[in-house]
């Protein structure tokens, strides 16, 4: 029987030692959310007229001014 005091345990390994679940995503996937600034330009995808992007609206809410497509942004 070994002296009291030694310690002799596992030091650390086992169930739930430094191992996080990793829920975090990071900063938007695919730039869902992810604003990309006031400047820049929207794209009409069907006839291709390229627009100043207006800041606080997004491209997809603004139609084109020549065919009345949706704009995407470039």
């Amino acid at each position: 029987m070994p002296p009291k005091g030694r310690g002799q345990g596992q030091g650390g390994s086992g169930q739930g030692a430094g191992r996080g679940t990793g829920t975090g995503r990071g900063p938007g996937g695919r730039m869902g959310g992810q604003a990309l600034g006031p400047v820049g330009y929207c794209l009409c995808p069907a006839c291709g007229t390229r627009v100043e992007h207006q800041r606080g609206i997004p491209c997809t809410k603004m139609t084109c001014p020549k065919c009345g497509s949706p704009l995407a942004r470039e």
